[in-house]
Parts: structure tokens; sequence; C-alpha cells
């Protein structure tokens, strides 16, 4: 079992990754410890009753920063002028080829047999 502790740059949040498989190390109380005998879970509870208790200000967190930007609203004023640009096309340009292309289809057919 591995154990590590980090600070982010510019953050006091310690980050801790411990394995919490059925295969790792436990002590006479079924608890799973870390390689310095701390029985991590109730360790960490214990911080974290400690740290909400002592009155410590509170972390804010932006809720822009995690959600990320609404994917919705980009470019979301284009699509009518992208579908006005497109109509011309299909419609001078598309729509006579598709006939043509059926007209020399339903002629082939009958020529072939099917």
């Amino acid at each position: 079992m591995e154990s590590a502790l980090a600070f982010s740059k510019g953050v006091g949040i310690p980050v801790v990754l411990v394995e919490n498989s059925g295969r790792c190390n436990k002590n006479e109380g079924d608890e799973k410890i870390l390689p310095n005998g701390v029985a991590w879970i109730p360790n960490l509870v214990s911080t974290i009753t400690e740290v909400v208790l002592n009155g410590s200000k509170a972390i804010h967190v932006n809720k822009k920063m995690v959600e990320g930007p609404n994917p919705n609203e980009k470019g979301k004023i284009l699509i009518p002028l992208i579908a006005l640009l497109q109509y011309p096309f299909i419609v001078k340009l598309m729509v006579p080829a598709i006939k043509k292309d059926v007209k020399n289809e339903s002629r082939l057919s009958l020529v072939e047999g099917f």
C-alpha cells in the first residue's frame, strides 16, 4: 500500500492517495492502515471533523469553474446564419441535381430490366 501527500501550488488543500482494496494491510481492528500504521479512515474522519469544528474560513468554489462553460451558448447565434447560407446552395444546385439523378436512374432501370 502506498501513500502520497502532495500540496498543490497556491492551494493549501492536501491530497492523499491510498489503496482501499480488500488486499491492503489491516490492523487488529480490521481497519485499513497506511504504511506508518495509522488507520486512515478514522484518521480522515477525525481530521475532517476537526477542520469543520475549528471555525476556519470555508473554501469558496466558483460554480462556473466546476461546471465549465455552457456548450449550448457557444455559436448559438450562427445557426440561423448558416442555415440561410446553405439554403441557396441546396435549392439552386442540389435539388436540380437530385431530380436529374432520379430521372437518369429510372431510365437506367428500364434499360437494365429491373
